[in-house]
């Protein structure tokens, strides 16, 4: 097996570019410039323009292509096929998201939308992470980064939300499971829970889904402790929710204290990570930064190295400021291919690390061996 880190993209998917305002419903459009003159309220709405833009991947792409790092490599993404697809979403969803092909139009109030290219784009992204399995299972490598967008963990079996189409991370999961892989743990440290994946996966034991999150009612409102899965589930889903202002202190306490004791109990045979970076301080909603990002990766790479053979997948997620996207990914990538962070920057009193023990001590007792 070769050590390289792989780069899985396709410039393709710079096409997904929702803009501006849906004339075709003016209902949610009033609704959205209502709440954001009540954010913003010096913002021109005149001038909107959609947070899931382009720029947010071609950040991250130049970046690696301008300082290319040692031991990586590209992978060309590959469209996700329907059958890929219908493993976590239905038939239905799948049917409506093709017959958007050259629409532009909002799916949800949420200003959730796409344009002409998104279709092609959204199933460049949930094949990448198949793509990337396929390698890694193939010995071509044993991690792999996806470079992705639309992002996907909002999407649920039959909606987008959130930004989200196609459940990206969970086409991912689903493929390693049809390629005989039977324990996947999921890692979202996006700053948004991610409700979709979490709902693909509740009742399901063989899928250990991990999130760190702003607490609710913040964007999506879900994620609280309590939300541990159902029926043959139970336990199988772990939530810390995390005050604002949280930094590096808290999400690297909540590695050591809840994520290593969990990847222990349920010793995975495949590590997945929803790397949205939005909890990046120049978001303004967390307080971490790139170094606590690549702490964060070498740590899930040491959990890949123990139980499976190094096997990690990483899938973009959110991450709105082009600058804070580009040095995390870059920082995460580099921790992938062992260029460990020197230093990691530490809040004097981290809001977090309250509320990661308290999480930590509500798991403990629910860890399945």
């Amino acid at each position: 097996m070769q050590d390289d880190v792989l780069i899985v993209y396709d410039a393709a998917m710079l096409g997904h570019n929702p803009t501006g305002w849906d004339p075709g419903r003016p209902d949610w459009t009033e609704s959205v410039k209502k709440l954001l003159a009540e954010l913003y309220p010096d913002k021109n709405l005149d001038n909107y323009s959609h947070p899931e833009r382009p720029q947010r991947l071609s950040a991250i792409v130049d970046k690696l292509l301008t300082e290319p790092l040692p031991g990586t490599r590209w992978l060309p993404a590959e469209p996700a096929e329907r059958a890929e697809l219908g493993r976590v979403h239905t038939a239905e969803y799948v049917d409506f998201i093709e017959s958007l092909l050259g629409q532009a139009r909002w799916l949800s109030v949420d200003t959730t939308a796409v344009s002409p290219d998104s279709v092609a784009a959204a199933k460049l992204a949930a094949g990448a992470g198949v793509v990337a399995v396929d390698a890694l299972l193939a010995g071509a490598a044993k991690r792999a980064f996806c470079a992705v967008r639309p992002p996907g963990h909002h999407a649920l079996a039959g909606g987008a939300m959130g930004f989200c189409l196609y459940n990206n991370v969970a086409v991912a999961a689903a493929h390693a499971r049809a390629r005989d892989l039977q324990r996947v743990l999921i890692l979202d440290w996006d700053l948004h829970h991610g409700n979709g994946t979490q709902d693909i996966f509740y009742a399901d034991p063989d899928v250990l889904f991990i999130d760190t999150h702003c607490a609710p009612p913040f964007y999506p409102g879900t994620g609280k402790l309590e939300e541990t899965g159902t029926n043959g589930g139970s336990g199988y889903t772990i939530n810390v929710p995390l005050p604002a202002g949280s930094g590096n202190a808290a999400l690297l306490a909540a590695l050591e204290q809840i994520i290593r004791p969990a990847a222990a109990a349920f010793r995975p045979d495949i590590v997945l990570v929803s790397a949205g970076f939005d909890a990046h301080h120049l978001d303004q909603t967390f307080a971490m930064d790139e170094s606590g990002f690549a702490a964060l990766t070498a740590g899930m790479c040491d959990i890949a190295d123990r139980y499976c053979d190094g096997r990690l997948v990483m899938c973009l997620e959110g991450g709105y400021n082009a600058d804070a996207l580009a040095l995390s990914a870059y920082a995460s990538v580099s921790a992938m291919a062992d260029l460990r962070p020197a230093n990691i920057l530490v809040l004097p009193d981290d809001p977090g690390i309250a509320a990661v023990e308290a999480a930590a001590h509500f798991h403990a007792a629910r860890l399945h061996p």
